[in-house]
């Protein structure tokens, strides 16, 4: 984490954040390679004159989807937290097209997925052309934030840096956020200048990380060097089946034999030889028992530490009832634990932002009465829900009720659709029955 006093950054400030964060990026690119399957030992040199297979396996993908998914699959769900508030209702929907306009579910996903491979994720708000406000995720290589030395750790500026080409050579980027204002620096005229700035509206820094996890550490980064073993010992394996089928015909006091006799030999598949003559095959002795269990326990480690399950392994059986099911997914649910309380962090800055520019126009500023619900992707029980559902009902809310069914997503607007449905219904029945007898039959008989 970066640390200032400072009110005014300096370019000389500027630069030293960014070397200090130089670390980090190598950081980041080699995370980003293992999730697209540049391993480590794809850099080995090749022998050309023995087997020099290099096998990948994309654990890290294999990690990084199975995590994301099961933490964010299913879309969040926002609430009003005072349900008979006009207010919240207001700014809930106001919310929800905000979040539509800027496909806030895949927006959430990809958030989630950068950051459970680099340990954390940003994000920048804006105000488009037709000032609407828009928010995009960016890949924590290019951007960081620069906090204050008090105990709240506030946020006081945010730094992105990226390169570009004008007219054919490559500039350098710095953009420089604070509560204010933007401040855009390039280098297209052979040094680090000031170009220009902007206010903005957010009444904040327009950036927010989402973090993974306390540490900032990656779904899959702590079991690379396992990763490495089991890429390694495979690839070996595969080695020593070639060297296998390449083995040597040792011939034994036979050192009078031409090719055109081993020649004849293949053909005829007859081998004469003297006496004290003999012939076999020269191979390497391989331990296969040895080698299997050791990649089964590279395989059952790498698991075991990233908390991510073998869902082809056989103790996950079709027939494990919900309870079982959950016990053996317990890490996997921690982990799921960690980063909702680390994302719904992030989220609530997000609407804070948003709050922070809605209040101009008008009086929507209350982001603290939008709650959040997160839920995983396990097979879900709906009978089973709907009996609790059913038999909580003289005690809870019916809009709390309906928010546990998972594939609802706006307990608000089903009920408001509901009613619709029911007025519409008391409406036709009323009409009916003003007709008269005659006529009321006859609509009905031909319904």
């Amino acid at each position: 984490m970066f640390k200032t006093n400072k009110d005014e950054l300096t370019i000389k400030d500027i630069k030293s954040f960014i070397d200090l964060h130089a670390e980090d990026k190598m950081k980041y690119e080699k995370l980003q390679d293992y999730y697209l399957g540049k391993h480590d030992i794809l850099m080995t040199l090749k022998d050309k004159d023995v087997p020099n297979n290099m096998l990948v396996h994309s654990y890290p993908k294999y990690i990084t989807d199975m995590l994301t998914g099961y933490f964010i699959g299913q879309p969040v769900k926002y609430s009003a937290v005072d349900k008979d508030s006009e207010k919240d209702d207001a700014l809930l929907k106001t919310l929800d097209e905000i979040f539509k306009y800027n496909d806030e579910q895949e927006e959430n996903l990809e958030l989630a997925k950068i950051a459970s491979i680099k340990g954390v994720s940003y994000e920048i708000l804006w105000l488009d052309d037709d000032k609407r406000i828009r928010f995009k995720k960016l890949q924590p290589d290019e951007v960081f934030l620069i906090h204050d030395n008090t105990l709240e750790e506030k946020i006081r500026f945010a730094v992105r840096y990226y390169t570009s080409f004008i007219d054919g050579k490559e500039v350098e980027n710095i953009e420089l956020y604070d509560k204010q204002k933007i401040s855009y620096f390039d280098n297209s005229k052979g040094q680090l200048l000031l170009t220009h700035e902007e206010l903005h509206s957010f009444q904040d820094v327009p950036i927010i990380m989402y973090e993974n996890n306390a540490e900032e550490l990656g779904d899959f980064e702590q079991v690379i060097s396992l990763i490495d073993a089991y890429n390694k010992a495979q690839s070996n394996t595969l080695n020593d089946m070639e060297q296998f089928t390449d083995a040597y015909l040792v011939l034994t006091n036979l050192s009078g034999t031409q090719y055109d006799d081993i020649k004849e030999l293949k053909e005829k598949r007859i081998f004469l030889m003297e006496a004290d003559g003999g012939a076999s095959w020269l191979i390497k002795d391989v331990n296969d028992a040895w080698v299997e269990n050791y990649k089964k326990r590279l395989k059952a480690d790498i698991h075991k530490f990233s908390y991510t399950p073998d869902m082809t392994d056989e103790n996950f059986g079709s027939n494990l009832s919900g309870v079982s099911l959950r016990y053996k997914l317990l890490g996997m649910e921690q982990i799921r634990s960690t980063k909702e309380r680390k994302f719904k962090k992030g989220l609530q800055r997000r609407i804070e932002l948003i709050c922070n520019v809605l209040q101009i126009s008008s009086n929507l500023n209350n982001y603290t009465s939008i709650g959040m619900q997160f839920n995983n992707t396990l097979p879900q029980n709906i009978l089973e829900i709907a009996q609790i559902i059913q038999a909580l009902s003289p005690y809870l809310p019916i809009e709390t009720l309906i928010e546990q069914l998972p594939f609802v997503e706006n307990a608000k607007e089903e009920m408001e659709k509901k009613k619709m449905e029911e007025d519409s219904s008391e409406d036709y029945e009323s009409l009916l029955s003003m007709l008269p007898s005659g006529a009321a039959e006859e609509e009905s008989h031909e319904e």
